[in-house]
């Protein structure tokens, strides 16, 4: 019952959500760039009583640590921040400040990578097309190893088992660890009890499991 409330709660959020987002996308089509910026920050401090300068000021990480007082993020702030940290990158990239759009992009992402894995969210959900285009719009940047972590999270709770491996070999050449050549052994051996159809359907095998895990012997 829990995860059905949760579920519609988060749904209804997202709709009230959309709404201020078109009308942030009004500005923006009509190149309304500071009008948008300035929209973004009246909305954030009224919806979550913080300033788009404070949330900046903040690592990723602590600004989850700020979001999670018990332990779990408070949806509603995480939600609002990490919707509204897109279309304040929208709108930098509109005004051609690359280094400020990646920022308030990759913040997006890891707030909305953490709350998908941690909320009952249904698999039509438009955040998980939130999700997709924000990685999308990063393709061509070198992530931080923090949020390739959780994208690998992100892949394999969607099945994408093919894109998880590459991020989790990804992880092992940029930042060899032996906290991720752990979760390489605990990948391979969840992706062991499934069936190959599963697999299949993860654009994966188990012939490609077993290379994987031979793979994983040279980062010992």
């Amino acid at each position: 019952m829990k995860k059905m409330i949760n579920k519609d709660y988060i749904l209804r959020l997202a709709e009230q959500i959309g709404y201020e987002l078109s009308i942030l996308i009004g500005l923006r089509k009509r190149n309304r760039y500071q009008d948008e910026l300035l929209t973004i920050d009246n909305l954030l401090l009224k919806y979550t009583g913080l300033t788009s300068r404070f949330i900046n000021s903040l690592s990723d990480e602590l600004l989850l640590q700020s979001l999670s007082p018990l332990g779990k993020m408070n949806v509603d702030t995480g939600l609002w921040i990490a919707s509204l940290l897109k279309e304040e990158g929208a709108a930098y990239e509109g005004l051609g400040n690359s280094n400020e759009s990646y920022y308030r992009y990759t913040k997006s992402l890891y707030l909305l990578l953490e709350l998908l894995h941690q909320e009952h969210v249904g698999t039509d959900s438009t955040l998980y097309d939130d999700a997709d285009e924000l990685i999308q719009k990063l393709t061509d940047y070198a992530l931080p190893a923090h949020i390739q972590q959780k994208l690998f999270r992100y892949y394999e709770q969607r099945g994408m088992y093919g894109r998880a491996e590459n991020i989790l070999f990804d992880l092992l050449e940029q930042y060899p660890s032996a906290k991720v050549l752990q979760e390489g052994h605990e990948f391979y051996q969840r992706l062991q009890k499934k069936s190959s159809i599963d697999l299949q359907l993860g654009d994966f095998s188990h012939e490609e499991v077993q290379e994987g895990i031979e793979q994983l012997q040279r980062f010992n």
